[in-house]
């Protein structure tokens, strides 16, 4: 650990880094849920029903009316001209067909170039509408005496009763943050560790190492994989007991579950980054595997698009990453509470991953066998 601490880069990986980065991409999505969007509506009935229903809008805290068209302003224009993400268009005769019970239709257009918006903006119409059609029913059976709530079956005989897991607020600070911040922390700990002994031969400092170990490969290895272990422990307590409680971040599952998830994720990572680092002596070479196998693992971690949906060989990729599999059983226990047999498949899948860097590490002290006997000789000199 001394020996770590006192590399300029080391400390930039492990404090300086994660610092920034954590806290920068927490301030980016710190509002969470999107409030007042803004719109536009266009009012081609102009009769109480539809001020009703634009009143209606103006009271939803998701949206908020910024601009009232008229039949001179072009729709596809407004949304370049007055920057709104949705145009919400009542059709001329709103109120009397409603009267009439000819079925009638809100048009809304949305800016889908950013499908979050179009997605809020369906759901918050969707509110709005069926709130005034309830208030439509009422007012039409209200003169015949009858009580609305007794024939709620009758006009909705079907009803939904959503319960959502997890993300109940639907914010993007709790979705987005935690896995922002674990993939960076595979990304740390991958090029800390694929920079542990290739390093030493780079900086000539490998003799002192082996000195520091009494000549022992084992405790070498052990010492290192400790130290970068305890470094690794450092980074998830700054994710999970200060990033996560500075962002109101909740973790619905067990505490125990999680720390046995994470020391197995960082062990794959460590003994895989050492693993690379004997193999391969250039230090730049390896810096450069390890960019080119963890940059696109967010991306096709199944996080953000699910895997059976990408082509075969992006599930190819997913497969061979370990935090794919990490993330699955991650969001298992930090979203749903499940049991912990429940990540038993993701638990074997980052076994294997351990046993390659077993591997790998094995196949890099034959490779590198000559280093190690002249150390022993100038030892023994």
């Amino acid at each position: 650990m001394l020996r770590l601490a006192g590399k300029k880069s080391t400390r930039n990986l492990f404090i300086i880094i994660p610092v920034v980065v954590f806290f920068l991409l927490g301030s980016i999505y710190y509002k969470g849920v999107l409030r007042e969007v803004a719109i536009a509506v266009y009012d081609n009935d102009n009769s109480a029903l539809s001020r009703t229903y634009i009143r209606f809008l103006e009271s939803s805290p998701n949206l908020k009316v910024t601009h009232y068209l008229s039949s001179k302003d072009a729709i596809e224009n407004t949304f370049i001209e007055n920057e709104v993400q949705g145009i919400f268009y009542i059709p001329k005769d709103f109120h009397k067909d409603v009267l009439k019970n000819v079925p009638v239709q809100i048009k809304i257009y949305t800016n889908s170039t950013n499908i979050v918006f179009g997605n809020l903006l369906y759901r918050s119409a969707l509110q709005v509408t069926q709130l005034l059609s309830g208030a439509v029913v009422v007012k039409r059976i209200a003169p015949l005496g009858i009580d609305p709530s007794k024939i709620s079956g009758t006009v909705l005989p079907i009803n939904v009763n959503t319960r959502v897991l997890g993300n109940a607020q639907y914010n993007y600070v709790y979705y987005l943050l935690p896995g922002l911040t674990t993939v960076i922390l595979q990304m740390i700990i991958f090029l800390a560790a694929s920079r542990a002994f290739n390093n030493e031969w780079k900086e000539k400092t490998y003799p002192q190492l082996y000195a520091a170990s009494n000549g022992n490969i084992l405790t070498m290895i052990l010492g290192k994989y400790f130290a970068y272990l305890v470094y690794g422990l450092g980074l998830c307590g700054l994710i999970f007991a200060i990033v996560f409680p500075i962002f109101g971040i909740p973790i619905y599952g067990n505490i125990g579950y999680l720390l046995a998830l994470l020391l197995l994720f960082l062990s794959v990572n460590i003994l895989l980054g050492f693993g690379l680092s004997m193999l391969l002596k250039n230090e730049i070479i390896a810096l450069d595997v390890v960019i080119f196998y963890n940059s696109p693992a967010f991306i096709f971690s199944g996080f953000t698009f699910p895997i059976w949906a990408m082509p075969w060989f992006n599930g190819m990729y997913a497969q061979i990453s370990p935090y794919t599999h990490f993330l699955t059983g991650f969001l298992k226990i930090y979203q749903l509470d499940t049991p912990l047999h429940f990540i038993g498949p993701e638990v074997l899948k980052l076994m294997v991953f351990l046993a390659i860097g077993l591997l790998m590490i094995i196949g890099g002290l034959i490779v590198n066998r000559n280093e190690i006997f002249v150390t022993r000789k100038m030892s023994a000199i």
